[in-house]
């Protein structure tokens, strides 16, 4: 490796990981990661065996009891917390509500940082509808904050149907620049491909051929995604695999989750990731100048 090439590189943590999405698509760019946060213990053991992680990297289980003196200095903190409360299908709290309001945990740990010490970037991805819910305010709550700790914002909604998955996964990924230190500008991110209409057939049953609605975290009930194969006419539910593949793990990520997890975390765990396509797009444009 030259030392062009270790400049462009970036070290990272990895909060609210869940299976690692956000892990994945950075280091596929090429970026090294540093350490993780992750308070399900389902989630934690996927992550652990399909990223083997090594004994010494800096863990934490419940970021409200992280301190910022224990976190190693990075250049980038990755996170998606939880949108329980701001998506449409969940409670719409909003910022108020417990789960999405850990987003200020990571402003506390900010604020306890030295200026000098910061990241340098934040990625951030959370529901679409942050953007509308409480009339934007919440989204405003959330630009105030990063503003009072010091960082400039940009986002963009990308769908993951457009970057070589066929799910249609509307998400809004927000990348914060610490004032001062980097010109680089991250958004737009343009299409890698043209998805296709969702192609339904009756009530939540999908044509196999087709482009998938948005993976759930839900493992059974009406949530299922149903598809119907063309050879037998059968109506079957997507598998766990399909649904990891959905959200751009390869088959060799599945295979080690797979044993330490039953199916029904397995399609919870695949619901809640980030689309590692999505991910690694935006990580290629994340480079030290």
């Amino acid at each position: 490796m030259n030392e062009k090439q270790k400049k462009m590189k970036i070290t990272f943590i990895d909060l609210f990981c869940g299976i690692g999405g956000f892990r994945l698509g950075m280091e596929m760019a090429g970026h090294i990661c540093l350490g993780h946060c992750e308070i399900d213990k389902f989630a934690k053991k996927s992550y652990t065996v399909m990223h083997n992680i090594k004994k010494g990297e800096w863990y934490a289980e419940d970021i409200t009891k992280v301190r910022a003196e224990e976190m190693p200095k990075a250049d980038c903190w990755c996170f998606g917390f939880p949108c329980q409360n701001i998506s449409i299908a969940g409670a719409k709290e909003g910022l108020q509500g417990e789960q999405s309001g850990l987003f200020f945990e990571v402003i506390r740990i900010l604020r306890e940082t030295e200026k000098e010490n910061r990241p340098e970037w934040l990625f951030i991805e959370n529901v679409r509808n942050l953007l509308s819910i409480e009339k934007g305010f919440d989204f405003a709550r959330i630009l105030i904050a990063l503003d009072k700790v010091g960082y400039d914002a940009e986002w963009q909604v990308l769908d993951s149907a457009n970057f070589g998955v066929p799910q249609h996964r509307e998400r809004l990924y927000i990348i914060g620049h610490i004032r001062g230190n980097s010109n680089i500008k991250i958004f737009p991110i343009p299409p890698k491909t043209q998805s296709e209409s969702i192609k339904q057939i009756g009530y939540r049953i999908f044509d196999k051929s087709g482009i998938s609605p948005t993976v759930m975290t839900h493992g059974g009930g009406r949530y299922n995604i149903k598809v119907l194969n063309e050879r037998d006419k059968k109506v079957r539910r997507l598998t766990p695999r399909e649904c990891f593949r959905l959200q751009g793990f390869p088959d060799s990520y599945f295979e080690k989750a797979k044993t330490v997890n039953s199916n029904f975390q397995l399609y919870k765990q695949a619901g809640n990731s980030v689309t590692v396509n999505v991910i690694y797009e935006i990580a290629k444009k994340l480079k030290k100048e």
